[in-house]
């Protein structure tokens, strides 16, 4: 921008002010914890199993949304129209359905008296207030979000070189396997980086579906929610733990994520 004016003091301002809203609960919150209160924590075996939980649940739900992601998000980035604009309406659902909710609508599709209830206790399986549980909340609210952005990732590849592959005798799928992921790979790697951070934060849905139960369904958020109501410190530093967690897994998008793409 070329010189002082009214507009770029505008901008400079906004900045500071939407800096300042970021940096002051991060900051409160690193504040409330100590480097000793981070290893005590660290050693508790109770954290620990959430901890456990959390990463464990987070990585089986990993590769369920990039089999079912991919694929779909490729798909709907070639078509157009109003078939696209009724897919992305479809998948969008989950994205502005509140969490809570979104366990709500799990417990009635998966329950024992949900719409799948019955079929599932026949072959002896119960989801609800089970790992499966937070792994299928994880599933559910998350794969959206990475179709949407991956969607975006396909948009960006040259057209004309898949109708160059094609033309050479290479057929649908060898297209979407040697040309489309390579040239989006690095992209879709942070994705895939990005869903394990949104799955690892997830509250709502969890909590409603799978429950809060210590050792079997209770996560890092979970645990930060019952800690806060009995010994808010412990809460302060459990969350200063999970945004810890979540800063590494962001240090890693922007690793993976090629330069140009960030301009």
């Amino acid at each position: 921008m070329r010189g002082p004016s009214g507009f770029n003091l505008f901008l400079v301002g906004t900045g500071v002010l939407l800096g300042t809203l970021i940096l002051l609960p991060i900051i409160g919150l690193l504040l409330a914890s100590s480097p000793q209160l981070l290893l005590g924590l660290l050693l508790h075996p109770d954290v620990l199993q959430a901890l456990w939980i959390t990463l464990l649940s987070s990585l089986l739900a990993l590769p369920p949304i990039i089999l079912l992601g991919l694929p779909a998000s490729y798909g709907l980035a070639r078509c157009n129209g109003r078939l696209r604009r009724t897919l992305e309406t479809l998948l969008e659902l989950p994205m502005v359905m509140p969490p809570i909710v979104a366990g709500l609508a799990l417990l009635l599709a998966f329950g024992r008296r949900g719409l799948l209830g019955n079929l599932l206790a026949d072959v002896g399986l119960r989801i609800p207030f089970s790992l499966l549980a937070v792994v299928l909340a994880i599933l559910f609210v998350v794969t959206p979000y990475f179709v949407r952005r991956s969607t975006l990732l396909f948009d960006a590849v040259d057209p004309k070189l898949e109708d160059a592959a094609l033309m050479l005798g290479a057929s649908n799928l060898q297209v979407f396997l040697y040309v489309a992921l390579p040239l989006a790979r690095r992209g879709l790697i942070a994705e895939a980086i990005m869903a394990l951070a949104q799955g690892i934060g997830l509250f709502g849905a969890i909590i409603l579906f799978a429950g809060n139960m210590p050792g079997r369904t209770q996560t890092l958020a979970l645990a930060i929610y019952s800690a806060f109501e009995s010994d808010p410190q412990q809460a302060f530093g459990l969350g200063t733990l999970l945004l810890l967690i979540s800063l590494l897994l962001l240090s890693a998008v922007k690793i993976v994520t090629p330069q140009e793409t960030l301009r």
